[in-house]
């Protein structure tokens, strides 16, 4: 299988990323990303004074909020904050004792749940650490995909629909059951349904959603195709070792003041309605060190006073090494399109696994773009070509990007 897809992953030509030398900067590219994308001024800069203008006035407008919105990309509001998708579905959990929310965006007329009459096939996006469906980011996606006649849903991890789940933990970077329930339900359509036709599924997903997507990939190798019909995958933002990446999030400055610290806070909060709703609010329950979580400085602390004992990890460190894509990447048997950023401010940036790609020698068919600037998953302020104009792009340079390459399975097979 990998032989056999290898191909279509190695011809893929990667676009460049070309922001505007004044807006390249790492962290410029990470924060404006959550609150500019939306905006086509700043999503791509244009040639002429008034184009950087636009982009100016765009950043002046910025505050940065103390809130959780800075980091997990969220908007974190109630269901009705978002007008983006056409449907909501809730799923029961492969365990049955709790669920996910799935929402989807129609190609075409509705045809079944899930399916539109027209569409090309059927993507499947997985959100990052706390984020949902409502953020910037998963909507840009969607659309990108949306464009080229596809439909779309988002997977709201448990807890990140807007309604607390009924177990104790959420999700976690390795998290891959509520995916694999997810792909589940959608072959067992195409048995009970009539309706239902079987069509391609594509895989994509950003930061930790990029990292759950590549480990499923890996975990099913050639069953991703064989059995679910999944043809290729696209993804930003993977995380490929959290041993190592934790120590550039949680390292003393900018990173820890600003970003470590706007995770902190929504960790504690979800950990704090987790021994509520679970532990009887019982801060000396054995489910979970509530003390070391609320007294921890760093994200590790949390990930190992809280997701380590909750998911029978033995640590924070254990969990990093069970979890991490890197090591998962040899199983692959689709096309996989992976584009991470050397300056992103969370990775180590010496940690470079271009030995796993199509263009390091490896069977796996994954392609590597590795751009030198764009922060964490930011990739705005792009500078267009001349005579080329932002108008009828419907997202900004990366998801586009994603969605070439998509395109480029569907005519390669």
């Amino acid at each position: 299988m990998q032989q056999k897809h290898r191909p279509i992953a190695e011809s893929f030509i990667p676009s460049d990323f070309n922001p505007h030398p004044l807006l390249k900067n790492k962290h410029v590219q990470t924060i404006g990303g959550v609150f500019l994308r939306k905006n086509l001024d700043c999503a791509y800069v244009e040639e002429g004074v008034g184009s950087f203008t636009k982009v100016l006035q765009a950043i002046a407008s910025i505050i940065l909020p103390s809130s959780n919105k800075l980091l997990g990309d969220a908007a974190l509001g109630d269901d009705s904050t978002n007008t983006f998708w056409d449907e909501r579905q809730r799923i029961t959990s492969c365990c049955s004792q709790d669920f996910f929310s799935v929402d989807i965006k129609y190609a075409s007329e509705r045809k079944t749940t899930y399916q539109s009459v027209e569409s090309n096939g059927l993507v499947v996006i997985i959100h990052g650490l706390e984020s949902n469906s409502n953020s910037s980011l998963s909507t840009d996606m969607a659309a990108a995909y949306h464009n080229d006649g596809l439909d779309v849903v988002c997977i709201n991890f448990r807890g990140c629909c807007g309604t607390p789940n009924d177990t104790l933990g959420g999700y976690h970077l390795g998290f891959t059951d509520d995916l694999r329930h997810f792909l589940k339900v959608i072959c067992n359509l195409w048995d009970e349904n009539e309706m239902f036709d079987k069509r391609p599924i594509y895989l994509s997903g950003f930061s930790l959603g990029a990292n759950v997507v590549t480990k499923c990939l890996g975990e099913l190798g050639e069953a991703a195709f064989s059995v679910y019909n999944i043809h290729g995958a696209a993804v930003c933002g993977a995380p490929f070792d959290c041993e190592k990446n934790i120590k550039c999030l949680d390292s003393p400055g900018f990173n820890r003041v600003v970003y470590s610290q706007n995770f902190l806070k929504t960790m504690k909060k979800r950990a704090q309605d987790q021994l509520d709703r679970h532990c009887d609010g019982d801060p000396n329950t054995t489910a979970f060190d509530y003390h070391g979580v609320m007294a921890a400085n760093t994200v590790a602390e949390v990930e190992n006073a809280f997701i380590a004992p909750v998911y029978g990890y033995r640590d924070n460190v254990d969990y990093y090494r069970c979890t991490s894509c890197y090591y998962y990447l040899p199983g692959v048997a689709v096309p996989l399109y992976i584009i991470n950023a050397a300056d992103d401010p969370f990775f180590d940036s010496e940690f470079y696994p271009i030995e796993e790609t199509v263009d390091g020698g490896s069977f796996a068919p994954v392609k590597l773009l590795r751009t030198s600037h764009g922060g964490h998953l930011g990739f705005i302020f792009h500078q267009l070509e001349e005579n080329e104009t932002s108008q009828g792009k419907v997202a900004s340079w990366m998801p586009l990007e994603l969605a070439r390459f998509i395109r480029h399975v569907g005519e390669s097979q």
